[in-house]
């Protein structure tokens, strides 16, 4: 087992390592599934190393609805196993990244005009027993569904209070850090062993004459090329899958569908959720759902599904988008939400398997596949982000196969957040963070990304009080999450911090710009930047997250 630490400083070096070490397993893509691959690989006690040409989970894998969960709603469509597979890993998850992965009411709210009402028990019936049949006594489980009165689901939602509610179905199932649950993979992957290199852009496949046995690799720091090989490549690069295929069988027909999701942010005392999200279904005729999720000092709303065909670098929310989810939204809660109420977005694109004959995304399955090429390149793709784990086990079951190894998967047993109980762990936190003159909302927050190395991060605080300082007002971040983001979870970027380690450009109208220049001074202390590289930063961060909020647009003059 390996304690070496995730930093920026030391990625030139497990780059230099990648290619000149002989690989089993290089896998393009540090999203969810690349790094389930990157972990279950090396854990069998292969040399893995896995490659981003961003920053980890920089594309749809920090663009979720920020849940694990079993799919209810794909009942609708028959897709029993699928829901099956999906809860069998939510389970799983909970016992795993307790720190993460956490228990959540859900609301299914019935009106009188509700189609297949009468189905709704049998469904959520289902549901309750694929959970406990996925016990075998192996940890927690999440609540068990019943039918509530209009009033009680209005107690845990008030925003439905003007909705004309007949009842509601409560149920239970997940909510995480998308981001987060990554770089927690990711970490588990590089303690057994696994290099880590994000910002390295595969730019060709490399051959032996007729099997694929390695990639060119740009590194986009320094301009530089290096060849990696490997006994085995893994193309894990989500709705690019059909790009990295293309090096190796060109003019090969697309396998991916794209998908475009948006979600949007507001206060949530404009959308009120207490202490359970709802599963909206479409009020608009269209037969999507959606879901309203309570974000701590905010509320999701999202998602939408449609089919997108343009670039899948730079995605922006555009007006149709944000329409689409705010008139969905007022259909259901009569709050009268406008633009001037959302705080931040996001917009991603889901790995569909393309389907002949059907135009309708939510027709489209989301189980996923994986396709040997003619070179033997190993692309995994669809799938959502609660079964990424399965996905990583096809994949290394594949390898092994291949190899003629007995080697089985250990995934379903690795903790990725540490064994402690979460009781005892939040107890902990809030008596060191009291100590320091910080709230409890800072230190339930900090045991909430980082589990068991929260502590870390306080103690940066006691060698230096001025780390203390809060980031923003509208969730609680403090400084330290800077410097430990550098130090221990990859970051090299105030957009890598602010957008994935934290969240804060999807939380804030002002993205937490005002915060941006003394992240950018607490950066470049640790990497040896100067001042000019500090204002770039600032700026690169205003960009991103204009481009990613569309038509929101980023209030410059917030920033300080």
């Amino acid at each position: 087992m390996s304690n070496r630490a995730f930093s920026v400083l030391s990625r030139s070096a497990e780059l230099a390592s990648a290619a000149t070490e002989e690989l089993d397993v290089l896998v393009v893509g540090m999203g969810a599934t690349g790094a389930g691959v990157a972990l279950d690989a090396a854990s069998r006690g292969l040399r893995v190393a896995v490659l981003d040409k961003g920053d980890l989970a920089s594309g749809t894998s920090s663009k979720s609805s920020k849940l694990v969960h079993g799919g209810l709603r794909y009942l609708e469509n028959y897709e029993f196993g699928l829901v099956r597979e999906g809860v069998v890993e939510r389970q799983l998850l909970m016992r795993l990244a307790p720190h993460l992965v956490r228990p959540m009411d859900f609301l299914y709210p019935v009106w009188p005009d509700t189609a297949k009402r009468r189905l709704l028990g049998l469904g959520l019936t289902t549901y309750d027993v694929f959970a406990m049949a996925s016990l075998a006594g192996r940890g927690g489980t999440t609540r068990r569904h019943e039918k509530i009165s209009a009033g009680e689901a209005i107690a845990l939602a008030p925003a439905l209070e003007d909705s004309g509610l007949a009842y509601s179905y409560l149920y239970g199932d997940c909510a995480t850090d998308d981001a987060r649950l990554v770089l927690a993979v990711v970490q588990a992957a590089r303690r057994y062993g696994a290099l880590t290199v994000t910002h390295a852009e595969v730019t060709g496949l490399t051959t032996d004459g007729a099997r694929v046995n390695g990639a060119t690799i740009l590194d986009r720091f320094t301009g530089e090329s290096v060849t990696v090989r490997a006994r085995h490549v893994v193309n894990a690069t989500g709705v690019w899958v059909d790009q990295l295929q293309g090096f190796e069988e060109p003019g090969r027909t697309a396998v991916v569908q794209p998908s475009k999701g948006v979600h949007v942010v507001v206060p949530r005392a404009r959308l009120p959720l207490l202490q359970a999200s709802i599963l909206l279904p479409s009020k608009q005729g269209d037969g999507r759902s959606m879901f309203a999720i309570p974000w701590g000092r905010q509320t999701i709303l999202g998602t939408t599904d449609t089919p997108y065909d343009g670039e899948l670098d730079g995605l922006s929310l555009t007006q149709e988008d944000l329409d689409y989810v705010l008139a969905s939204g007022n259909a259901v809660f009569k709050r009268d939400l406008v633009q001037d109420d959302v705080l931040g977005a996001w917009a991603g694109v889901r790995p569909l398997i393309r389907q002949e004959g059907t135009d309708s995304m939510s027709d489209i399955s989301r189980r996923h596949t994986l396709v040997e090429g003619a070179g033997g390149l190993l692309t995994i793709t669809g799938g959502k982000l609660t079964t990424y784990r399965r996905m990583a086990k096809d994949v290394v079951d594949r390898i092994v196969d291949r190899d003629g190894s007995k080697a089985r998967c250990r995934t379903d047993e690795i903790t990725i957040s540490g064994t402690r109980p979460m009781g005892e762990l939040l107890a902990e936190m809030r008596g060191l963070a009291r100590g320091l003159g910080l709230s409890e909302e800072v230190a339930e927050s900090l045991v909430r990304q980082c589990g068991e190395t929260a502590s870390h991060v306080l103690s940066l605080v006691q060698a230096d009080r001025s780390l203390g300082a809060p980031l923003s007002p509208h969730a609680p971040h403090i400084a330290a999450e800077v410097v430990h983001a550098v130090r221990s979870e990859g970051a090299s970027s105030v957009d890598d911090v602010f957008s994935r380690r934290m969240r804060l450009s999807l939380r804030a109208k002002d993205a937490g710009m005002p915060a941006a220049p003394l992240a950018a001074q607490l950066l470049a202390r640790e990497l040896g930047r100067d001042s000019s590289w500090v204002q770039q930063q600032v700026e690169a961060y205003a960009d991103a997250v204009r481009l990613e909020r569309g038509v929101l647009g980023l209030e410059l003059a917030r920033v300080s």
